[in-house]
């Protein structure tokens, strides 16, 4: 009898662990918010700095505008985006994601603001190796309602080992010399915003409408 009950039970097991482990998440749901409001413009605000490396938001930011507009909405221009804020006396990034949404609407008369966050902007060594990495947050809101639209998070890492104890030492240690961040805060921005889990194409893009299939 318990042979017979066994093989019903570990089937079973299966299934409640890996429902546990991997939750579900419809594409329908997740993208709801950004279908009934999709924006034609995005005004992109300073970024957040989480990494004590304070150059960060300086190389991280110039990347950030072509990729949004290669996704087919219009962007506006950083540094007048910036140079607006300092005027209005919004110099620090904490205070400016601070802003109510619809204040953005009141200052550019963009659809969206893109909110971004740098959690990791660093060098790591593991053992012999050494890692580069970049990694970012980003929240698209509505301007109008304040409604989350979209939100996602990307890295980028660039790592490097040799080979032997003193082959692998040396390697690391001129691959974090010689590594800059540039390459991959591109690398992290472009891929932020494709599918399957970045932005839908926007109106000015040939997919407008037709490539929500392509996210989860």
């Amino acid at each position: 009898m318990m042979r017979k009950v066994l093989p019903c039970l570990i089937p079973l097991a299966i299934l409640l662990t890996g429902c546990e482990a991997v939750p579900v998440r419809k594409p329908e749901a997740a993208l709801a918010a950004f279908r009934a409001n999709p924006p034609r413009s995005i005004v992109v605000v300073p970024v957040m700095n989480d990494s004590p490396d304070v150059t960060a938001p300086t190389i991280f930011t110039p990347s950030l505008t072509q990729p949004l507009a290669e996704r087919g909405y219009y962007v506006f221009p950083v540094y007048l985006t910036e140079m607006l804020l300092r005027d209005l006396g919004l110099t620090e990034a904490g205070h400016v994601h601070q802003m109510p949404p619809q204040r953005f609407y009141d200052l550019f008369g963009a659809d969206a603001v893109l909110l971004v966050t740098i959690k990791d902007w660093s060098t790591k060594y593991i053992a012999l190796a050494s890692s580069v990495v970049v990694a970012a947050e980003y929240t698209l809101k509505d301007t109008r309602t304040g409604t989350v639209l979209w939100q996602g998070k990307q890295q980028a890492v660039n790592q490097s080992g040799g080979e032997g104890l003193i082959g692998a030492a040396v390697s690391a240690a001129i691959h974090a010399l010689v590594t800059t961040y540039r390459p991959l805060a591109q690398q992290t921005n472009s891929r932020a915003f494709l599918p399957p889990h970045g932005l839908p194409a926007g109106p000015y893009h040939p997919e407008f409408g037709k490539d929500y299939g392509q996210f989860d």
